[in-house]
């Protein structure tokens, strides 16, 4: 990439006069850059693509609990519990991190995260060099890289993929010296580099292979001009291996950790899926996909949207005109390496914007370059030239706003109390059988607990679990979650799998997309455990028989009384002020004043129930204070063994929701006959205030 060093038009290097205010550019960049991939430090990872940060993190959980081993565990499947992706590079420096007891898993691997690109730079400083660039102008370079909105946002990303750009970026750096200089030391480097690239992510290793095939061309461009035009075989056989080495090396090592992965992942049925052999389509994407207009419009918002602004853009073609010939063909090889990735990876790049961390520092970087080679150039007036940078920056930061910047200002979703409840319930050496979540790695992360994930909706191949489930010690399998609507009502997979592992035939805890079923044995212990445990986001559906605390207690005897709309009628009931017959919303009702029980005895082959319920328009008739401020419905299972099982629960605050006014229809039905009284309660909201708490029932009917 050489050239005249004193071009027509240009200050020759040793001219350049030293421009402090450029220094001050990339400091400012650097704090700015610093303080906002610091934010929310202490967040969960489960702001944007939580899915690949949960199995990253989950190996690195299991990389400190185990040990560090090749055949790293992911627990998601069975035996072997491994499903090798990629080299272990990251997974391991932050798992050392925490061995060491410096910082819990997400907060290391961010930190590690950030770390690699902040050791990015110092390899981009230094392949500036190659264009020759004065020091400040290759700082002003980086100040624009930093500006990068895919960068402020995944550095801080429990991901390898800086780490992979870091190491790649070191590649190209130490093979450019390693031509220019010829010591062995930076081929040693550069194999080094090279290696640990491509094992940690091939696709990002990849990219960088058209800059590393340009500076090997310019190599041999320069030996022939040294030597006047006539090709000097020996050298130019010496710097084809110089430039195969490290490649060769690279590629075959990590064919081999490819081939070591598929072994493992094909040991088990589960896992078969994820061998390279069968990610093809996946990785690659098809001719139709390139050929589809759909597909460079959504490559033209993820370049304008998450790296480079369509204004940042323009005034890169602006300095294009101004810039040095060689900062321009610079740029042109950067933007053919920016172009590879989503060309030779088309379908990672269309559905995942991540992917862009590998090759969006040289798209930035090219447009960096451009404005500061054009900075010499003496046609351009000092203010011009600080007016594109000043605006090339912000409108960075306008691109970054108007995209990543929701996910720091938006409260990152809370882990799930589903999964604490796993993790208090099951035992540190116990499995769970999870169906309906494919290989969602949420609640195996979350519970820190080895699951068995039946995936692609395989939950009717009785035989495929069977040969996972024959590896596992006897008894093994301590819990069992199932997701999704569909399969919380599959009672004959329910009774099958309660049946063999021992199970309670009822869910012990749900939430808003699961159920968890314990062990018979357990559910006593376990529901002392939780007694009078609130949680935002899942119930325990089993408590101790306890009665809601009311005082005074009006206990009403009701078995002589016929009341209009209820089958059965109930038997008794408990209040603070006494329930009566009304009628409600035109409607025969029992007014039930929280707090306020129902007891009704089931038929002996009962199993559903459905029952109006709702608050007296006395009630909110009012603005607050001066209505109630809300009620919990929630009807228990009072069972023979002393145990409250929840079937369903229900908060109405008509006061301040339109929609909870009025009657409401609640219908439920479980797996298997009541075993007991069923106990339709009322009892005041979260405030515990009693006042105009006025509620009703209407049309109750067990059958």
């Amino acid at each position: 990439m050489g050239e005249p060093a004193n071009q027509p038009g240009f200050q020759s290097p040793e001219q350049y006069p030293k421009t402090g205010g450029l220094v001050w550019v990339f400091l400012i960049m650097t704090v700015i850059a610093g303080w906002m991939m610091s934010r929310s430090w202490h967040a969960s990872i489960l702001d944007r693509y939580e899915f690949r940060q949960l199995q990253t993190a989950l190996s690195i959980f299991w990389t400190v609990k185990d040990g560090f081993r090749l055949e790293y565990l992911t627990p998601l499947f069975g035996p072997p519990w491994s499903i090798p992706m990629e080299f272990p590079t990251y997974q391991w420096c932050v798992a050392a991190i925490v061995r060491l007891g410096l910082m819990e898993v997400e907060p290391a691997g961010r930190m590690v995260s950030i770390l690699f690109y902040a050791a990015t730079l110092p390899a981009s400083y230094g392949l500036l060099g190659l264009v020759k660039l004065a020091p400040s102008r290759r700082l002003l370079v980086l100040a624009v890289i930093l500006s990068t909105p895919v960068y402020l946002f995944y550095t801080r990303a429990v991901m390898i993929e800086t780490t992979a750009l870091c190491f790649s970026v070191w590649y190209l750096f130490a093979f450019s010296r390693t031509l220019t200089t010829g010591k062995s030391s930076w081929l040693i480097g550069t194999c080094l580099f090279a290696l640990l690239a491509a094992l940690t992510k091939i696709t990002t290793f990849a990219v960088y292979a058209v800059p590393a095939a340009v500076i090997a061309v310019c190599a041999l461009r320069h030996n022939l001009k040294a030597t006047k035009e006539r090709l000097d075989y020996r050298s130019a056989g010496r710097s084809a291996l110089i430039s195969a080495l490290p490649v060769c090396l690279a590629l075959g090592l990590t064919w081999w950790w490819i081939g070591f992965g598929d072994a493992i992942k094909h040991s088990n049925p589960y896992t078969g899926f994820l061998a390279s052999t069968e990610l093809g389509n996946w990785n690659y994407g098809t001719w139709a996909l390139r050929l589809d207009p759909s597909f460079w419009l959504h490559l033209w918002q993820n370049i304008t949207q998450n790296l480079l602004s369509e204004g940042a853009l323009v005034l890169g073609v602006v300095a294009f005109t101004f810039a040095r010939p060689n900062a321009r063909r610079m740029s042109l090889v950067c933007l053919a390496g920016f172009f590879t990735g989503p060309l030779v990876f088309a379908n990672l790049y269309h559905v995942h914007d991540y992917y862009f961390s590998a090759n969006a520092l040289l798209l930035t970087g090219a447009v960096g370059l451009l404005l500061a080679s054009a900075w010499d150039n003496p046609r351009l007036t000092i203010p011009s030239r600080w007016t594109m940078i000043v605006l090339v920056l912000l409108l960075q930061y306008r691109a970054f706003d108007s995209g990543y910047h929701y996910y720091y200002w938006k409260a990152a979703p809370a882990p799930p109390d589903l999964a604490t409840i796993m993790r208090e319930t099951i035992p540190p050496d116990g499995v769970v059988l999870i169906s309906g979540d494919d290989w969602n790695p949420l609640l195996p992360y979350y519970s820190q607990r080895r699951a068995v994930m039946v995936v692609g909706g395989r939950d009717h191949e009785p035989a495929v679990l069977d040969d996972v489930l024959t590896r596992l010690p006897p008894q093994r399998i301590t819990a069992m979650v199932l997701v999704g609507e569909k399969l919380r009502h599959q009672t004959s997979l329910i009774n099958e799998r309660t049946k063999r592992f021992g199970l309670s035939p009822q869910p012990f805890a749900s939430s808003a997309e699961a159920d968890l079923y314990l062990p018979a044995s357990d559910i006593l212990s376990a529901a002392a455990h939780f007694h009078y445990r609130q949680f935002t986001n899942a119930r325990v559906l089993v408590s101790p028989d306890s009665k809601l605390p009311m005082s005074p207690v009006v206990s009403q005897d009701w078995q002589e009384h016929d009341i209009t709309g209820f089958s059965p009628g109930p038997r008794m009931s408990r209040s603070q002020f006494g329930v009566n017959p009304e009628t409600v919303d035109d409607l025969p009702a029992i007014l039930a004043h929280a707090p306020s029980e129902l007891y009704f005895q089931p038929a002996r082959d009962a199993h559903t129930f459905s029952a109006i319920v709702g608050l007296a328009p006395s009630a909110y008739a009012n603005p607050l204070p001066s209505a109630s401020d809300g009620v919990i419905v929630e009807i228990f299972e009072q069972q023979t063994s002393g145990l409250r099982r929840s079937l369903l629960r229900r908060s109405l605050t008509p006061a301040t929701v339109d929609s909870d006014r009025g009657p409401h229809k609640l219908t439920y039905e479980n797996n298997l006959p009541f075993t007991g009284m069923l106990v339709f309660t009322i009892s005041p909201g979260p405030a515990n205030n009693l006042a105009y708490d006025q509620a009703y029932w209407a049309q109750i009917e067990i059958r």
